[in-house]
């Protein structure tokens, strides 16, 4: 059985203008995804994170996030890193005018 790794980060939800959700995470820079539901837009942010994390910065806490992000909906989104998936859709890839 493989131990697993897991890190959770905060997820920062913004509705887009041509509907669904793009998903930042605060402490990590380059870690940009989107979906057209809330649950794709879930999945997408464990895949990108799973991606991008090489050097684990330390997480912000919610509070601090809900202080800087008032109207959005935040969220701690969890991967284990022994098991990222590898295909993710990076933001630079998806079409936002066919997600309406």
């Amino acid at each position: 059985m493989t131990k697993s790794n897991i890190v959770t980060y905060p997820a920062v939800f913004h509705d887009n203008e041509v509907g669904g959700y793009t998903v930042t995470f605060p402490d990590i820079e380059d870690a940009t995804t989107s979906g057209q539901t809330l649950g794709e837009s879930l999945v997408n942010a464990a895949i990108v994170l799973g991606q991008t994390l090489h050097d684990l910065p330390s997480a912000t806490t919610i509070t601090e996030l809900m202080h800087q992000y008032p109207m959005a909906f935040i969220q701690f989104v969890a991967v284990d890193l022994n098991q990222v998936i590898e295909s993710a859709v990076p933001t630079d890839q998806v079409d936002l005018q066919l997600i309406q």
